[in-house]
């Protein structure tokens, strides 16, 4: 009973997101709201420090330049996807089930998500490069603690025994490539097919021995 006790509680987030002043997530909300609606490339410093009822040397101090504040909100709405989606995995008594759950959430939820949506469709040019070449900290945090996530419920007899980092590594590429290139059998529009990619190719994958 220990041991399926330990296994059910191997997927969580683990580690507390770092809390967020009111004046802060004045400024997040007021960008996040102000890039769906403008875009990257039209909204200034100064339209999002008029958005939110604040000068804009505040917005400065915060953060120190544009690419800064697309970065700050960008990891928010990543934490925040995660929390999500641990949310959604409550009662799940399988871990096995809540990670391929969770692969599903996460591939459909970015899909759907009204920033990214917008910015693959106007300005991937803009967008692209924060999803990949300039956030190496957030891929390597989310690989690393994937990684602690998938040897916990390896200890606990739940996960194959594979290489934890590596089976963490392919699953974020796997979840950034069916978003960022949506068109194809598998469709991060179309959760059925990405529920049966899921079971069809992660399943025997991440099952136990």
């Amino acid at each position: 009973m220990a041991r399926q006790q330990e296994a059910q509680t191997a997927f969580t987030l683990g580690g507390d997101v770092a809390p967020q002043d009111a004046r802060q997530a004045r400024i997040l909300d007021a960008a996040l709201a102000s890039f769906v609606e403008f875009g990257l490339r039209r909204t200034t410093m100064e339209d999002v420090a008029q958005r939110a009822g604040m000068g804009r040397a505040t917005v400065y101090r915060r953060f120190g330049d544009k690419d800064q504040l697309v970065q700050a909100v960008i990891l928010r709405e990543c934490q925040q996807q995660l929390a999500l989606i641990e949310a959604r995995l409550t009662g799940m008594t399988s871990p096995l089930d809540a990670w391929l759950e969770a692969f599903v959430l996460a591939v459909t939820g970015a899909h759907r998500h009204p920033l990214l949506a917008r910015l693959l469709a106007t300005e991937p040019e803009h967008i692209l490069p924060y999803l990949t070449v300039r956030l190496p900290q957030v891929v390597t945090f989310s690989r690393l603690y994937l990684a602690m996530q998938i040897s916990k419920a390896q200890k606990a007899g739940a996960l194959s025994d594979r290489p934890a980092e590596e089976i963490a590594e392919l699953l974020l590429r796997l979840v950034q490539s069916l978003v960022l290139s949506p068109d194809g059998v598998i469709s991060p529009a179309d959760e059925a097919s990405v529920r049966r990619f899921a079971e069809t190719f992660l399943r025997p994958l991440l099952s136990p021995p």
